[in-house]
């Protein structure tokens, strides 16, 4: 297996989370504009308006997992320890959030939303479960 097809899930997985910015940037300008909240209001992202908030948290679910994610198929890539496996669950990791990610921002369908999340936890518990696995048995 090529390696790089661990790193790319988490490239794609970047600059997705990366993008998400921009609609959040224009639902709260836009949400100001139509005199909806004052600016302040995203100071603190207190009473925030359910149209841009929907993106924030958006962010900042995509962002939660991330770290370990990231660190999970970086660790695998650098102690060779990119398989078959760990490709399959990286990639199925990113289409869970990707498919979470649509989802949250579109209809935010709970009885949706969770299990995609459910999804990519255990998704991730198995990765690291293969990383732990590939580091022991080379002790």
């Amino acid at each position: 297996m090529n390696p790089i097809l661990l790193l790319i899930p988490v490239a794609i997985h970047a600059l997705v989370t990366l993008a998400i910015y921009a609609p959040m940037s224009m639902a709260r300008l836009r949400t100001i504009r139509e005199g909806k909240v004052k600016a302040r209001v995203y100071k603190l992202n207190r009473d925030e308006p359910e149209e841009s908030l929907r993106w924030s948290n958006a962010i900042r679910n995509q962002n939660e997992t991330a770290a370990l994610f990231y660190a999970a198929c970086v660790t695998a890539y650098v102690t060779n320890g990119g398989s078959f496996l760990t490709a399959l669950l990286a990639w199925g990791f990113l289409v869970a959030k990707l498919a979470h990610l649509a989802v949250h921002v579109s209809s935010n369908d709970l009885r949706l939303r969770r299990p995609l999340f459910s999804l990519a936890y255990v998704l991730l518990i198995l990765l690291w479960l293969v990383v732990l696995f590939h580091l022991v048995s080379g002790l």
